[in-house]
């Protein structure tokens, strides 16, 4: 599985360790990895809260063999956090999607 993680312009260097970042997914999505061919990772910055945290999205894409891709979303404080839900959001869509292709 190749993974390709994006970020945006407003985003740092100290807030989203790309390398970091790719090995959390492949951690993540190490079930999946060899009925995938790309995880696309989008990081974004939002906005500030209240307790001037920063909060984040993170949007996980993953392009199954001989499927359509399967994408899940979440928002949070915290790189890491987003980043884990997002890949556990898109383990449940991709079950979904597969157990719907193995009923046919």
């Amino acid at each position: 599985m190749f993974v390709q993680v994006n970020r945006d312009n407003q985003m740092e260097d100290r807030e989203a360790d790309l390398d970091r970042v790719e090995q959390m997914v492949e951690d993540r999505l190490s079930r999946i990895a060899d009925k995938v061919t790309r995880a696309e990772i989008h990081l974004g910055h939002v906005k500030e809260s209240r307790t001037n945290n920063p909060e984040f999205r993170c949007m996980v894409e993953v392009r199954p063999e001989n499927l359509a891709p399967v994408a899940a979303s979440a928002e949070g404080v915290g790189v890491e956090a987003v980043v884990r839900s997002a890949c556990d959001k898109v383990l449940h869509a991709y079950d979904k999607v597969v157990g719907k292709q193995g009923a046919r």
